[in-house]
Formats: C-alpha cells, sequence, structure tokens
C-alpha cells in the first residue's frame, strides 16, 4: 500500500469524521416524552472520545433525573479515534449546532442546562459558560487543563455571577501540571464573587478518581441548588 494511497485515505477519514454528528444522547431511567428534563452535557479532555466520557461521567442522579449528552472534537489528537478541542471557533458553531438538534427533538428545561468535563473539557466548559453561545447554568471542571479562552474576562464572570451561575472546581493534589489553571480560575471566581466551590482531591494526578460516580451526585446537588 503506498503512502500516496494511505493518504488519501486519512483525509477522506478526517473530513468524513469531522462532517458527522458527534454527540451521543443517554435518556434518563424511565423516560417520558412529555416530560422536561434537566440537560447535561460532558466534554472530553485531549486525546479523549465519548467513550470515555461515557465510562466515567456517570451517576444514579444523572442516571434517573438527567437528558445526557456527550460531545465529541473534530480535531483528531491520535487516530484513528482520539480527538481534542483544538480549535474552538469551529467547536463553538458544531455545539450550538448540535444543541439546536437536542432542544428540537427533546423537552429541555432550558434553565437547567449544565457541563462538565476533563481537563480540555473542562476548559470547553467554563468558555461556553461565559460566552453563553448555549445557556449553560452551572458546571463541574475536573483537572481543567488547556488554559483559558479570551471570554474569561471579568465582565464574563460578573454576568455569570448575577444569573445565578455556579461551578465546581475539582483539582488532584498530585496534578501538578495542571493545578495552577484551576487555581487562576478560582482566583477570578472569588474576586468576583462568583458561587462556587474548589475540591482538592489528595494524592490524585491528572485523573479520574475512582468514586467520581459518587462525588457527582453532590457536586450536581450544589450547581442545581
Amino acid at each position: 500500500m503506498n503512502k500516496l494511497f494511505l493518504f488519501a485515505c486519512m483525509f477522506f477519514f478526517l473530513n468524513t469524521a469531522s462532517s458527522q454528528k458527534k454527540y451521543e444522547i443517554v435518556l434518563p431511567n424511565d423516560y417520558d416524552k412529555t416530560n422536561i428534563y434537566p440537560l447535561f452535557i460532558v466534554f472530553h479532555g485531549g486525546n479523549g472520545n465519548i467513550k470515555n466520557m461515557r465510562t466515567w461521567w456517570v451517576s444514579n442522579k444523572l442516571s434517573n433525573e438527567f437528558i445526557v449528552v456527550y460531545f465529541e472534537a473534530t480535531t483528531l489528537d491520535n487516530p484513528p479515534n482520539y480527538w481534542g478541542w483544538r480549535n474552538l471557533s469551529i467547536e463553538r458553531n458544531n455545539i450550538k449546532q448540535y444543541y439546536s438538534e437536542i432542544i428540537e427533538k427533546y423537552r429541555i428545561k432550558d434553565d437547567q442546562v449544565y457541563a462538565g468535563g476533563f481537563s480540555l473539557g473542562g476548559k470547553v466548559s467554563v468558555d461556553l459558560a461565559l460566552n453563553q453561545i448555549i445557556p449553560i447554568k452551572g458546571l463541574i471542571s475536573l483537572n481543567h487543563g488547556g488554559g483559558t479562552t479570551e471570554f474569561f474576562t471579568s465582565e464574563n464572570i460578573i454576568k455569570a455571577r448575577n444569573k445565578d451561575f455556579k461551578a465546581v472546581l475539582i483539582s488532584g493534589t498530585h496534578d501538578y501540571r495542571y493545578q495552577k489553571e484551576t487555581l487562576k480560575i478560582k482566583k477570578e471566581f472569588e474576586t468576583y464573587k462568583l458561587k462556587h466551590q474548589f475540591v482538592q482531591i489528595k494524592n490524585l494526578g491528572h485523573a479520574v478518581p475512582d468514586n467520581f460516580s459518587i462525588l457527582l451526585d453532590d457536586y450536581l446537588g450544589f450547581i442545581m441548588d
């Protein structure tokens, strides 16, 4: 198999993957299409995918009370199926389109839309919360990575605070590379009095804690209260 053919196959794969809908919806137990549900959106980290998040971002509350949607980026980090949120100008448009499709099909409480993510997915969650291209009401960021975006400003944080936005920022004590990013966000939230919880998990590195499903229900309770 020659290199030209391999390149052509990869080009086709990248463009086809980028044009596909990249999300999966999980309906709550005992779902009733006549009911209105809160929505929780999950974003994977860099070099991640939907499968990763569906393994980790699950809990009793999510399973019973929420419509949960797992979004996947369109930038390929590691072939064939590990992705990263590397071009947010494109991804924001995709996310907005996905959200429109979801609320058209399902009955969603538009004042109870929440987001969460790991590492680079935490960055996406914060970005969406502050630019409000979709109406995020609260977020859970685990081991935030990738820095912040141009929307991370005092003006936008104050706007979020005035809308009673809430956040949970989780950092492992051994996440030496990225902990400073969570601390930066924490400092700004404190400065502008945005309601938030800061959680440090002892001995955790840049990973998901074993008891995350249990912790999630507590965090959800805070951002929904």
